[in-house]
């Protein structure tokens, strides 16, 4: 009885060092060569803004574009706001524009490592830093546009509570970043098929429309989709309602389950990864 106690508390100890060690270790990698990590923030910026007349401006520009393409399609062209109420717009936006930022990131996860092989192909390179990487870019340009877009639909509250969106979704996509990272290496036909996958995801995750418009059968299947748990707990957080303890304790689980094996992944498939590029 002892044994089977002392093995359990062994486990769990374990299981806890890996989970703080897939948050903290790329955390702490990316602080410790900070220097380096303003030197290809700096890089990205040039490279998005290199050429252009509005210059900075464009990557905040685009996320707003897409957003005045929204109010245009559904409130002026389908009416969404007479048919589905005064509300469906900004139901629309508070969760389009994190999803917007979610598929950017995992999109670009799948091909992280070929596309930084140059950096660290033939040099020392701290790899461990590129899931944080990858993500300060949207979190900066959709955290502005979405903190402005709630300040004019909610207000003051709202648009300060929605600077935490954005931090914690990327916080809980990081277990999917690091496995994605490695699938888009070891197999290439992951990056042509997530795209796709992502899409699906949109359709079956109540964004586009109000989960009550789903059929009631279809409705009681939600919990399935952790998506859909991640928007309805954004526009809780935006508009001031109460979140779910299940929907957070779901989240939670789902988090907890990935991160350990992504990151075990991760770490272990550092070393092939330049024989592979």
């Amino acid at each position: 009885m002892q044994l089977s106690t002392s093995a359990t508390v062994q486990t769990s100890h374990n299981y806890l060092n890996n989970v703080l060690g897939g948050i903290l270790v790329p955390i702490r990698t990316s602080i410790k060569h900070m220097s380096l990590m303003q030197m290809l923030i700096k890089r990205e910026i040039v490279t998005r803004t290199s050429g252009t007349v509005l210059g900075i401006l464009w990557p905040l520009l685009q996320p707003a574009m897409q957003v005045l393409g929204f109010w245009f399609l559904f409130d002026v062209v389908y009416g969404m706001r007479q048919n589905r109420g005064p509300s469906y717009l900004e139901f629309l936006l508070t969760g389009m524009l994190p999803w917007m930022c979610l598929s950017e990131v995992l999109n670009r996860a799948a091909g992280m490592f070929r596309e930084f092989s140059s950096l660290y192909h033939r040099a020392p390179f701290p790899i461990e830093m590129l899931p944080v990487f990858i993500m300060i870019i949207p979190a900066l340009v959709y955290a502005l546009v979405y903190g402005l877009l709630c300040f004019y639909m909610f207000g003051f509250i709202a648009a300060a509570k929605s600077l935490l969106v954005l931090p914690l979704l990327l916080l809980w996509l990081l277990p999917f970043t690091l496995l994605f990272s490695v699938l888009g290496v070891f197999m290439r036909d992951f990056t042509q098929v997530l795209p796709f996958l992502l899409m699906l995801a949109l359709y079956c995750t109540p964004i586009l429309y109000f989960p009550d418009m789903l059929p009631t059968q279809a409705q009681s299947w939600l919990w399935l989709n952790p998506f859909a748990d991640v928007m309805t707990c954004i526009h809780a957080l935006v508009q001031g309602s109460t979140i779910d303890a299940a929907t957070g304790l779901r989240l939670l689980l789902v988090w907890l389950v990935l991160l350990v094996p992504s990151w075990h992944i991760f770490r272990r498939s550092l070393p092939h990864i330049r024989e592979v590029l």
